[in-house]
């Protein structure tokens, strides 16, 4: 289990989850997220949608 799956888990916020699923169900069935050095736009911006939340939850707000 990965660092970001760890932190996934024990996050109690929804969306923080809900982004997370978005950003690797994306990635598994993207050609371009899958190949090193090759960038999408989408799988970054699921990933920022990712962290954020992440952050929102850390710091206890809601926005």
């Amino acid at each position: 289990m990965t660092a970001a799956e760890q932190t996934a888990e024990q996050t109690k916020d929804p969306f923080a989850d809900e982004a997370w699923r978005a950003a690797i169900e994306h990635a598994a069935g993207c050609l371009a997220c899958r190949r090193p050095g090759v960038g999408c736009e989408t799988g970054e911006r699921l990933l920022r949608a990712y962290e954020g939340a992440m952050r929102r939850a850390r710091s206890g707000t809601d926005g």
